[in-house]
């Protein structure tokens, strides 16, 4: 069932962020598209392993591989939103 509702969630987010970058003029390639959708795939992998450890009883591994995993994914999102979406605004704004 949480599965569904994690489906459910990252895909409302995938949705909201292709309106938001359309909303923003923001266009991005073919190789862009593919980095960010890698990251919400990640992202969902994150989330049902820190939930399977804990249906097994296992929460220190969860905790211990959720923060390394997690930490990985906020690193990745922090260089997606640097390196993509910071550097097709400024360049829509030089246009």
């Amino acid at each position: 069932m949480l599965g569904i509702i994690i489906g459910i969630v990252l895909s409302l987010g995938f949705i909201k962020l292709v309106d938001l970058l359309k909303s923003k003029n923001i266009k991005l390639i073919w190789w862009q598209w593919i980095i960010v959708v890698f990251w919400f795939l990640y992202c969902a992998f994150l989330i049902m392993m820190i939930e399977s450890f804990i249906n097994e009883s296992a929460l220190k591994a969860a905790l211990i591989m959720g923060l390394i995993f997690g930490f990985i994914a906020v690193v990745w999102a922090v260089l997606v939103v640097r390196f993509i979406f910071k550097y097709q605004k400024s360049k829509n704004e030089q246009l």
